[in-house]
């Protein structure tokens, strides 16, 4: 004959006070790993180039670097400010957040030309691909090293000499200043070495924009401030080769 228990007396197999608490323990654990793992794995996918489909080549140069205090894989979060300059459309600026191996950090001095990638439907949306140099010096002086004054020296003799042969041989032409950065290095302590993207209107070509570089004194900064016309020298035949005309 069989005998029924009273219903207060039945409880759910492996449910009881120690089992649920145990179950508990194990569980939270998992879920805290999941969510830290879907946010990190989507922050490294926000931090990198390849996350912008469709995206567009173009020439940038570093403006500010900053220390966001966060760190991946023992690698830091650098904050940038870049002013990129595509060849399809007006230059423009932004500030973005990116992975930097720690090993390569030297490389990425304010005034560096860098390479990035850009959603043309949204400017806010940049990634840098690499380092390409000081502003200026992309692909001939290779990426100049922070803290090392004397390849500096030597990067911007190079460039002189060459912005010199353009002054001598080149074509005339007033420009307009689109875009002055400093590049935070001091020329005898009575100037700075500047970056500038200007929009040159020569007399008998079509208007075009093109980079340049060159040493400001602080009495002629308000000389070179955007929007302020400047006397050029261009290579007719390189319409990359733009020096500031000086004379």
């Amino acid at each position: 004959m069989l005998h029924s228990l009273p219903l207060s007396s039945v409880q759910p197999q492996g449910f009881g006070p120690f089992e649920g608490m145990t179950a508990l323990f194990v569980i939270i654990p998992i879920v805290i790993a999941v969510v830290v793992i879907f946010f990190v794995v989507r922050m490294t996918r926000g931090l990198s180039a390849g996350s912008i489909k469709n995206g567009v080549t173009a020439q940038g140069t570093i403006l500010r670097t900053w220390d966001t205090g966060t760190t991946i894989n023992d690698n830091p979060v650098v904050g940038f400010a870049l002013n990129v300059t595509p060849t399809t459309e007006p230059a423009f600026q932004v500030e973005m957040k990116q992975i930097v191996s720690r090993i390569q950090i030297g490389a990425f001095l304010p005034g560096a030309a860098v390479e990035v990638m850009y959603d043309p439907a949204d400017h806010k949306k940049v990634k840098i691909k690499g380092v390409l140099g000081m502003a200026g010096a992309a692909g001939a002086m290779g990426a100049v090293s922070a803290g090392n004054p004397q390849q500096i020296e030597q990067m911007l003799l190079a460039k002189e000499q060459a912005y010199n042969a353009i002054r001598s041989m080149g074509e005339a032409a007033q420009a307009t200043i689109l875009t002055a950065t400093d590049m935070n290095i001091r020329i005898n302590n009575t100037g700075s070495m500047m970056q500038f993207r200007v929009e040159v209107h020569p007399t008998n070509k079509p208007v075009f924009q093109a980079d340049t570089q060159g040493a400001v004194s602080d009495g002629s900064r308000t000389k070179y401030l955007p929007g302020q016309m400047v006397w050029v020298k261009f290579n007719p035949n390189d319409l990359t080769q733009v020096a500031l005309d000086h004379s």
